[in-house]
């Protein structure tokens, strides 16, 4: 539930807010201050119409002596609309090319924020969701100076300008004017709290619909298999008819505001030409005064009513903001020193001392409206903590409750591997293997002990240089949407052709490549979907064989393969495992009986470590693993129970 508990007032936090989004905007400073000078400009031209209603009405048209005429009356109102329209054209064109700036450098400074964020932050969160974040909700947070601070100020210009005009023209009228302005701030108190909380209510529903919408479009193919397609549109029309329920209930207040806005503009408009309208009787004000005082009276009213268009933008826009910066307040996990260690010429040797690793979830706590159950796919109407206020609260949101969710995954772990040693992590599923390799790339960092590399921490190592030294095969590897050249130079860029074609024949996938009616330049699809398992497994082979890592990972990369495939993939692997110091994750024994080192795991610790035959001897959970499997292998294994003959 996305509930709100509103503490009394706190103006510092929303002036905190917007300053934090205004330091996006400090390299365009003076292309504000440009926009903002042809914004009075433009606003400003409409304040000479009246003043020159009125010597029309008082002077030119009852033919008494003045410097003006009916031509140049006219020509003057024509030559000044001209040049407002021209401003117009100007403001706009400028104010469209720096939102569009905007909407990139925030993007961009999200994005690249996201990037060095740990694992564990995409662990917890739906692929969906986090797209929301870069896309929605920046576009809406670029509209707080392109629909909604500018625009504000401008009409503060306007105010200003019409209010010195009103009491110039007469004070009395001019005071009497100005009685709604309490009846405005308390609208604007009681109405902004509901305008902010239902708009941040309907951004995030949108979130989970995006987060529902990109994991069952990515699985369809199990949605479908599974008969589910009913059930999934009966979660989607859900989701997307609590969103439109939000999203009329925003808009409905928004309209109210701004209906209540013009009821108040238009009284007081009333209220003035009934009373101007004595004045004019008694000869005490002239008929031109009134239609110019009526004219700068909705020309200060005009603005105050557009506070509340403006408003509905700002508040929309505060919601996205205040969502952006939940992700900028997210501190990176894993961090590099100030001054770290130069990586020059990485030999391989990796030594883990005394390792510890525990996963942390949090997921928020159920939160139940009273009377109604809670559903994790739905986002409920925040509501304010009091029906009326004197004195603007607290929008911001506490926190919701998290429940934290641990789990020990690896637990006193020491070994030491010598560079091109090969080292395999066998063990039940869930025994912390794959958890052990993550921490050698520093996807994650141990709660307690180290990793070595050469000698010295990973951490004193700059985060970049590590992972120049590393490469990964796995199980299911990703291969991005773009050509065959484009998914093996992932490894290496500034790779030509050339080298490009030397990866693929050492991995055995030029063959199949070139058999293609476009060869390398075949578009494989969205993770690789128009490749077979073992096509797949042979490009990301050339992938790491084009980065010429000295440390490669291998999890569980021939598992799911044919026994042509596996001999293919087996085979290239030898050639990427030479002279490498390699780590392998397999359930299968029979591609492990040449490692150097054997780690055998169970609950997140090594009970057993040595070579093959070693571990057969013992007589501990390998033999009983080996024996298992000796009922499952083909001829071929049984045969030789060597890796890669």
């Amino acid at each position: 539930m996305d509930a709100s508990a509103q503490n009394p007032a706190e103006p510092a936090e929303k002036k905190k807010l917007v300053q934090r989004y205004l330091t996006f905007l400090k390299p365009y400073r003076f292309t504000l201050l440009l926009i903002l000078s042809l914004g009075i400009l433009q606003f400003a031209v409409p304040m000479i119409g009246p003043w020159m209603t009125k010597i029309l009405i008082d002077e030119v048209l009852p033919q008494k002596e003045s410097f003006w005429t009916l031509g140049k009356a006219v020509t003057f109102l024509g030559a000044v609309y001209a040049f407002g329209i021209w401003i117009n054209f100007l403001r706009n064109t400028i104010t469209f090319r720096l939102g569009n700036r905007m909407v990139y450098d925030i993007r961009h400074q999200l994005y690249q924020h996201m990037q060095k964020l740990s694992q564990r932050f995409y662990d917890n969160r739906q692929v969906g969701s986090i797209v929301t974040r870069i896309m929605n909700d920046v576009n809406g947070a670029q509209n707080l100076v392109n629909g909604g601070i500018i625009n504000l100020i401008i009409d503060l210009f306007l105010v200003f300008f019409a209010g010195f005009m009103l009491f110039k023209l007469n004070w009395q009228l001019a005071l009497l004017s100005l009685w709604l302005l309490p009846l405005y701030y308390l609208t604007f108190t009681n109405m902004n709290v509901r305008i902010r909380l239902s708009w941040r209510s309907v951004h995030r529903q949108m979130e989970r619909i995006h987060g529902v919408l990109v994991e069952k479009i990515s699985g369809m193919k199990v949605v479908q298999s599974f008969n589910q397609e009913k059930t999934e549109m009966e979660r989607f029309e859900k989701q997307a008819k609590n969103h439109i329920s939000h999203a009329n209930k925003a808009q409905l207040l928004a309209n109210s505001l701004g209906r209540i806005s013009q009821t108040f503009t238009q009284t007081g408009g009333l209220i003035i030409w009934f009373t101007g309208g004595l004045l004019v009787l008694k000869g005490e004000l002239t008929i031109g005064s009134l239609v110019a005082f009526q004219a700068y009276l909705g020309q200060l009213y005009g603005p105050i009513q557009r506070f509340a268009e403006a408003n509905v933008t700002i508040q929309n826009s505060m919601s996205n903001i205040e969502r952006i910066f939940e992700v900028f307040d997210i501190e990176p996990e894993i961090t590099v020193k100030e001054n770290p260690v130069p990586l020059k010429h990485c030999k391989g040797s990796v030594v883990f001392d005394n390792v510890s690793f525990t996963y942390v979830s949090e997921r928020p706590e159920e939160m139940k409206t009273p009377g109604k159950k809670y559903d994790p796919d739905l986002v409920d109407m925040a509501e304010p903590a009091k029906k009326f206020y004197i004195i603007p609260p607290k929008t911001k949101m506490d926190p919701p409750p998290m429940i934290k969710e641990t789990r020990v995954a690896l637990s006193d772990i020491s070994f030491t591997v010598r560079p091109g040693d090969v080292v395999a992590l066998v063990g039940p599923s869930g025994a912390g293997k794959s958890t052990l390799i993550n921490l050698i790339p520093r996807f994650y960092d141990p709660n307690q002990g180290d990793v070595y590399l050469d000698g010295v921490n990973l951490k004193d190592y700059d985060l970049f240089d590590v992972r120049m030294q590393i490469a990964l095969v796995l199980q299911d590897n990703m291969l991005f949407s773009g050509t065959i050249y484009e998914n093996i130079a992932y490894g290496n860029p500034a790779a030509d052709m050339k080298l490009v074609e030397q990866a693929a024949k050492a991995a055995n996938a030029h063959g199949f490549i070139s058999e293609m009616e476009l060869g390398y330049d075949t578009v494989v699809g969205e993770r690789g979907v128009r490749l077979s398992g073992g096509q797949k497994q042979r490009i990301a082979i050339a992938r790491a064989l084009l980065k010429n890592p000295r440390i490669l990972i291998l999890d569980e990369a021939t598992s799911a393969l044919d026994a042509e495939s596996e001999a293919l993939v087996t085979e290239a692997l030898e050639h990427l495992m030479k002279d490498r110091t390699t780590f392998i994750i397999a359930h299968r024994l029979a591609t492990v009986v040449r490692a150097n080192q054997i780690l055998v795991f169970d609950q997140g610790r090594i009970v057993e470590r040595g070579t093959h035959q070693e571990l057969l001897q013992q007589g501990g959970l390998y033999r009983e693993l080996y024996e298992k499997q000796l009922k499952a292998m083909r001829p071929d294994e049984l045969k030789s129970l060597s890796f890669g003959t």
